[in-house]
C-alpha cells in the first residue's frame, strides 16, 4: 500500500510532469547537466538507420522520515530498441570487478605507491 502512495507523486509521462513546476525545474537541471558535461552531441543519421528514442524517468528522493527532498528527472536513451549489427557494432562497458580494485589498492599500499 505504501508503494502505491509514494509512486503517485511521480509523473507517468512528460505531459504530467510539465504540469508541475518542481518537475520542470528537475528536467531543466538535467538538460543543463547534459549540456555542461558534453554527454551527448548531435550527429548526422546514416541512411537507413533510425534514431534512438529518449524517455524521461522521474523519481522522488526522500529523507529517512519520508519527506520529499528532491525531484530527480533523468533523460535516458531507449537502448533496448537497438539492433546489433544495424544500429551498433560492438559494446564497451568499462566495469571493474571489486576484487580487481582491491588487489590494485593492496598492491599500491604494500609498495608505497602514491
Amino acid at each position: 500500500m505504501e508503494h502505491c502512495l509514494l509512486s503517485a507523486e511521480e509523473p507517468g509521462d512528460i505531459v504530467e510532469a510539465l504540469d508541475s513546476a518542481a518537475w520542470k525545474q528537475a528536467m531543466d537541471a538535467e538538460m543543463d547537466a547534459i549540456a555542461e558535461s558534453g554527454t551527448w552531441h548531435l550527429t548526422s543519421l546514416h541512411r537507413g538507420h533510425k534514431p534512438i528514442g529518449l524517455k524521461w524517468v522521474y523519481k522522488v528522493k526522500r529523507d529517512p522520515d519520508g519527506n520529499i527532498v528532491k525531484h530527480k528527472a533523468r533523460l535516458v536513451a531507449k537502448g533496448y530498441a537497438q539492433r546489433e549489427g544495424v544500429d551498433f557494432e560492438e559494446v564497451f562497458a568499462p566495469v571493474a570487478r571489486m576484487e580487481t580494485v582491491r588487489i590494485f589498492l593492496a598492491l599500491a599500499a604494500h609498495s608505497g605507491w602514491e
